[in-house]
């Protein structure tokens, strides 16, 4: 009985982060899981994070706070996924491979048989869990569709032009050539190059030729 209540107040919490409905679904996992959960605060190098048990202290699972509601369950649950993966195999195991697609996959359906997820979500998340990739923005399809319901979209570096001068992560970049996914930019300053992917998001636009 106080496991239930728990999982109901842990629930409540987890409300404002997650699509009604999938709420308890998440508490229960992470409850019984024995999870320490966190919200961070915005990182640009990766959505969610996953830490094995070490000297004491439990699984650990962040997912950034900023993320919509769709992005934020479909994050923790990739991250739920590489806590069964660690479960079953421990560290013998490729961290995104066929061990872990399958477990992105089964923790999913439940949330796919509940019906609350926007048609739209649901098709991109379906295409998504026939090649998972390592994170949710690995999917060009799946990140496009999921970023519909950013209340603050950013600029993406495939929105500039050639030319323009834009900031990442305290770096300042000027844009080149587009190559497929990626583009060509120069660090400004030391004249280094990078290939900088189309679907990143920028600080700051800094000018335009």
């Amino acid at each position: 009985m106080e496991k239930e209540v728990k999982i109901v107040k842990f629930g409540e919490t987890l409300r404002p982060f997650l699509p009604h409905g999938s709420e308890f679904y998440v508490a229960q996992f992470l409850v019984e899981k024995v999870v320490h959960f966190t919200v961070s605060k915005a990182r640009k190098t990766k959505l969610g994070d996953y830490r094995q048990p070490w000297e004491g202290k439990p699984h650990r699972i962040s997912v950034n706070g900023n993320l919509n509601t769709y992005a934020f369950l479909i994050t923790t649950i990739h991250e739920m996924a590489h806590l069964t993966t660690f479960e079953k195999y421990g560290n013998r195991v490729q961290s995104h491979g066929y061990e872990w697609k399958e477990e992105f996959r089964i923790l999913f359906q439940p949330i796919m048989e509940k019906d609350i997820l926007p048609t739209d979500v649901t098709m991109a998340v379906n295409n998504y869990l026939r090649s998972a990739k390592a994170a949710s923005c690995s999917d060009d399809k799946l990140y496009r569709v999921l970023r519909r319901y950013d209340k603050n979209r950013g600029i993406l570096v495939e929105h500039l032009n050639e030319g323009d001068m834009f900031e990442i992560k305290g770096k300042v970049f000027i844009l080149g050539k587009r190559l497929r996914k990626r583009f060509e930019c120069r660090e400004y300053g030391t004249g280094r190059m990078y290939r900088v992917l189309g679907l990143a998001e920028i600080d700051q636009l800094l000018n335009s030729k």
